[in-house]
């Protein structure tokens, strides 16, 4: 078992200073010119622009004060790591040791950058961040101990998990799927995981998204096993931003007709955790036909405070190549696709009933899974 090891993690004082002084500098040079005589008639405008620069700095002042001297950690535990985001707010990302792909390393302004690559996104680690010297390269050596160590684990768990669904699959055909399912959510709450716990409406897009997806993939799928073109049975419409996107009854089966359709999965969960009008799902197919190409296409219609933190096609990108190896391997029939992430989208919809009203967990995951549904990933 490894040990959990943390590590101090702040902006340094030096650069903080900078940013300060990069900040403050626009505010007073215009606070200056405003009350200079040569350009005394565009007072009122220079003014108005010292009040939103200096709006402007007192928010990176905020930033930067919270960076310096709030106590940030990077913490190794023994399934994962915590790791910060790209950014001074320090975001934490939660990094599954078995899902990250390479470790690279970057020169920027003399010191080290660390690119952290996973399936679940992506993490920078500065050398000059570190509150002690050599606990980056400890850091270094010690994720990459621990990603080696998880690599020679993870083929005898995935041979375990083979063997369950063999013996299951005897009696229960949808057993691969069932057990994919249950990885599948796994890895994403995994991933998603912060100090406050998982963002729920985010974990909710997501599998949304890919469930969306999945009914396309699996329609690919089933047309490449008959000799068909991996498109054939779709009508494919060309949006007004150029992007290509697909629809026919083979598609909206899986996703809303069939007896294990992402839509009769997801709303099962939600009436029985609670939700007792059913919204129109209808209404949110012709939605997305109605925004089909537009800015509006895709977007979540949610109070922001009931918002993901990203989009569903961002979700997707970033998710389903990583997580298409694992449920090939799990679940070999395509056409169980759909059904294994609306399983795992059940057990979202279960696991944040007290946390999010599951007739608005039904919609963003339908919102989501309809428009993906439909969009064109390139293959």
């Amino acid at each position: 078992m490894s040990e959990v090891i943390r590590y101090r993690y702040r902006l340094p004082s030096r650069i903080a200073v900078s940013l300060l002084f990069a900040a403050l500098a626009p505010t007073c040079g215009l606070a200056y010119l405003a009350v200079s005589a040569p350009l005394s008639q565009y007072a009122s405008l220079i003014g108005l622009l010292a009040v939103a620069s200096g709006i402007c700095a007192v928010l990176l002042g905020w930033i930067v004060a919270r960076a310096s001297f709030k106590p940030h950690y990077i913490e190794l535990r023994e399934e994962e790591a915590l790791l910060p985001k790209a950014s001074l707010t320090l975001p934490i990302i939660c990094m599954p040791y078995s899902a990250i792909e390479q470790v690279k390393r970057l020169k920027v302004s003399g010191h080290t950058v660390a690119v952290v690559v996973s399936a679940f996104g992506e993490a920078r680690v500065n050398s000059g961040w570190f509150a002690a010297p050599g606990e980056f390269v400890e850091f270094l050596e010690q994720v990459e101990r621990r990603r080696l160590q998880h690599a020679k684990t993870k083929l005898p768990a995935f041979e375990s998990l083979l063997a369950a669904i063999r013996e299951r699959s005897q009696e229960d055909p949808l057993a691969g799927a069932k057990i994919a399912a249950q990885e599948v959510f796994h890895r994403l709450t995994a991933a998603m995981q912060n100090d406050k716990g998982v963002h729920a409406e985010s974990l909710l897009c997501a599998l949304g998204a890919l469930a969306g997806y999945a009914c396309q993939a699996s329609v690919r799928q089933r047309n490449l096993a008959e000799g068909l073109a991996a498109e054939a049975g779709f009508v494919v419409i060309e949006g007004t931003d150029g992007n290509r996107y697909f629809y026919g009854d083979a598609l909206n089966s899986p996703l809303a007709e069939s007896q294990y359709s992402v839509w009769g999965l997801a709303a099962a969960a939600a009436q029985k955790s609670g939700c007792q009008a059913l919204l129109d799902v209808g209404e949110l197919f012709r939605h997305s036909a109605n925004t089909l190409g537009s800015a509006e296409f895709g977007v979540l219609r949610l109070p922001l405070r009931q918002s993901p933190a990203d989009k569903p096609l961002n979700y997707l990108k970033a998710l389903w190549p990583n997580l298409l190896p694992t449920v090939q391997l799990l679940c070999p029939a395509a056409a169980h696709w759909p059904i294994l992430f609306g399983l795992a989208i059940q057990d979202a919809i279960h696991g944040g009933k007290t946390v999010i009203d599951p007739c608005i967990a039904l919609k963003i995951v339908m919102e989501s899974a309809i428009a993906m549904s439909k969009v064109d990933l390139g293959g």
